[in-house]
């Protein structure tokens, strides 16, 4: 089972539309991380409350988290509708009903990167549905600095 990071952050705007889109303006609260694939599906309806590029033992990842007021059974049916078109695919949905959670696992045909789209919905004072994407990055472009090896 791909890598399933938990996100959480502060904002109270953040970027919207149904292609990822790095441009967002910095008012707008947390802005997608350079290199996010823009061909990847973001919710309409959903405003991004944290992102961020992370390192990992197994590679750098993307971890974004958004919310929406929308019914996770709509933001589960955009997923697993989008994840279904090239260059996506839909591995697996698992769902957790105690927790009011479902785990979108989805792949790129063409490149294998594999990830999950969580979204849980909690019914407190209103609905709020969460949307945890984690998505591999691709290689990190910085080159390391060199250091000085100790001297005899």
């Amino acid at each position: 089972m791909p890598l399933l990071l938990a996100v959480c952050g502060g904002g109270e705007d953040g970027r919207t539309g149904t292609t990822a889109t790095p441009e967002a303006s910095p008012a707008a609260g947390p802005q997608l991380p350079e290199g996010f694939p823009a061909d990847f599906p973001i919710y309409e309806n959903a405003v991004v409350t944290a992102a961020s590029r992370l390192s990992v033992a197994q590679g750098d990842i993307f971890a974004i988290g958004m919310e929406t007021t929308d019914a996770a059974d709509a933001v589960r049916s955009f997923y697993e509708a989008r994840l279904a078109e090239a260059p996506w695919e839909v591995g697996n949905v698992v769902e957790i009903p105690e927790e009011n959670t479902a785990i979108v696992e989805f792949a790129g045909r063409e490149g294998g990167q594999a990830g999950t789209v969580a979204i849980h919905e909690e019914q407190t004072d209103g609905r709020k549905t969460t949307i945890t994407i984690s998505l591999p990055a691709p290689p990190s472009t910085v080159t390391p600095t060199p250091t000085a090896s100790p001297g005899p």
